[in-house]
Parts: C-alpha cells; structure tokens; sequence
C-alpha cells in the first residue's frame, strides 16, 4: 500500500522533474494530434473531415495553453539538470 503525501513534501527537484515530465507528455499529445490532423487534411474533403480538423484544433489549442501554463513554472537552472529518459546509461 502507497502512502499519500502532500504536495508539500515534495522537493523542489521532484517538482522540476514532474513538470518535465508533464511538457514532455503534453509535447507528444500535440505532435500525435498534428500528425492526425495532417492524414485528416489529405483525405478527399468532406463535411465530416471539416469536423474532425476543428475538434483537432481545438485540441491542439487546449494542449498548447497547457504547456504555456506549465512552462511558467519551470526553474531553468534546474530543468537543465534534469533527465526525464528512461534509457540506461
């Protein structure tokens, strides 16, 4: 069983960390999103086709507002230090 802890447990690295990982995440979704919205866009054009580009875009809106709140809160000089790969060394 996991214990419960509060946000003000948390270390100003840890916080570092999780905002990287939450940008990261956020990056993927636009970039999944764009490349949908790019096999959308080469289909022959249709009135559903129209539908799915705006609800894509609005998406991709929703996303980048997202990432710009986030990124306010990011330390440089930490988020430098950080590595968010999972590789091994």
């Amino acid at each position: 069983m996991t214990t419960k802890k509060a946000q003000a447990e948390m270390s100003s690295g840890d916080f570092q960390r999780l905002l990287q990982i939450a940008l990261s995440d956020l990056r993927i979704r636009r970039t999944l999103l764009e490349n949908h919205m790019a096999d959308v866009q080469a289909e022959p054009r249709s009135l559903e086709q129209d539908d799915e580009i705006d609800r894509t875009e609005q998406q991709i809106q929703r996303i980048a507002a997202d990432y710009r709140h986030y990124q306010t809160f990011v330390d440089e000089a930490i988020a430098k230090t950080i590595d968010v790969s999972y590789e091994q060394p």
